[in-house]
């Protein structure tokens, strides 16, 4: 680890004063959620009142530009209690902007972030917290994927969606997370707070892992249970709100952000060992007709090599448009793991000017 990022790590790991009790903003994007909002969040309200000799908390609605009644739900469930804040978009920004909307107003020492449709029950609001706080994390990950997590009642198309991205995911990051799409985590927020985040969909969970990676945060992993028992007659219009085809090219592309070595120098070696193969068959072949050929070497050798191009022109024209194709991908695997780097350098610059900033103007107040 570089100097910098110790000096990075050093200042997110402040210690909060002797005595203190902690506070949690625990964060509800909800977008036509006017069927199930009511319950929901009077589930939500009950556990965290339960939490309450332990956290003080607040509970943070996003309205995120629904075209039902969804705001007017939210903010008839906050009217009557102080705990309870509604934000409100006038459009569907989608996940991405109504979480960074929620983080910029977030009070608590902590922040959670869970389903409306409580598809991770509310317990793992104190499970999540128990365990970053025990851990000394700065991201804690509710994860039906590891070990003694689990799913129910996913209809398979789903499900086979879901464990693939995460899976691509994890090898393209190292393999350390089991779950990198999931939403329901809990964060240390003045850690996230330094994250600068610029994701407007659902792939700002993964840039969140990213960039807290670039920061060599420790980031864990609690086992979950993920329960679809019961949504089945919803799971066409939640695919399509979820924007499925989006969703996957945004999971690709952060699969790139991970490891864009992946991307470009991977497939280029296999395609150049493919090219080196042609080009070896065809060296032989043009040795073997230059082996029955009479006279000097150079009409020789041409003539072998039109005899070769004559009865096997496709393996020319192969051999040339992969070789091409090779080189290509390894020169755009350079650049941009070149590029990584540069970022990566310029991320810890920004991380610690403000963090600097941060504190001078603590100083000040």
């Amino acid at each position: 680890m570089s100097t910098l990022e110790h000096a990075v790590d050093a200042d997110l790991d402040e210690p909060r004063p002797e005595g203190h009790r902690p506070s949690v903003s625990v964060v509800v994007p909800a977008y036509n959620e006017a069927l199930i909002l009511m319950e929901s969040l009077s589930e939500l309200y009950a556990y965290l009142q339960a939490l309450t000799d332990q956290y003080d908390w607040e509970l943070v609605v996003v309205n995120d530009g629904s075209q039902d009644e969804t705001g007017d739900i939210a903010e008839a469930f906050a009217r009557t209690r102080p705990e309870v804040r509604v934000l409100h978009h006038a459009v569907n920004f989608r996940l991405g902007q109504a979480l960074r909307y929620a983080f910029n107003t977030c009070h608590g020492d902590y922040v959670v972030t869970i389903d409306c449709d409580l598809s991770y029950s509310p317990d793992h609001i104190g499970l999540l917290l128990a365990e970053l706080r025990a851990e000394h994390a700065k991201i804690a990950v509710a994860s039906p994927y590891m070990k003694g997590g689990r799913t129910t009642g996913i209809p398979f198309g789903r499900r086979v969606l879901s464990r693939g991205a995460n899976r691509f995911l994890s090898a393209s990051s190292g393999g350390q997370l089991s779950t990198l799409t999931g939403m329901v985590r809990a964060y240390d927020r003045p850690f996230l707070s330094s994250l600068s985040l610029r994701s407007m969909g659902t792939d700002i969970n993964t840039e969140i892992l990213y960039k807290a990676q670039l920061l060599n945060a420790r980031v864990i992993e609690v086992p979950a249970h993920l329960d679809w028992t019961g949504q089945q007659a919803s799971a066409p219009e939640r695919e399509s709100k979820m924007q499925l085809g989006k969703s996957t090219s945004a999971y690709v592309f952060s699969g790139f952000m991970f490891r864009p070595v992946a991307f470009f120098i991977i497939p280029g070696l296999v395609i150049l060992a493919f090219a080196l193969y042609n080009l070896g068959w065809l060296s032989y072949n043009i040795l073997h007709e230059y082996s029955h050929l009479s006279g000097g070497f150079e009409p020789r050798m041409s003539e072998a090599f039109a005899n070769t191009f004559d009865s096997r022109p496709h393996a020319y024209f192969v051999s040339g448009f992969t070789l091409v194709i090779a080189v290509q991908l390894l020169s755009l695997g350079i650049m941009s793991s070149q590029q990584k780097r540069y970022f990566e350098e310029l991320f810890h610059v920004g991380t610690a000017n403000y963090k600097e900033h941060q504190r001078a103007r603590a100083r000040d107040r």
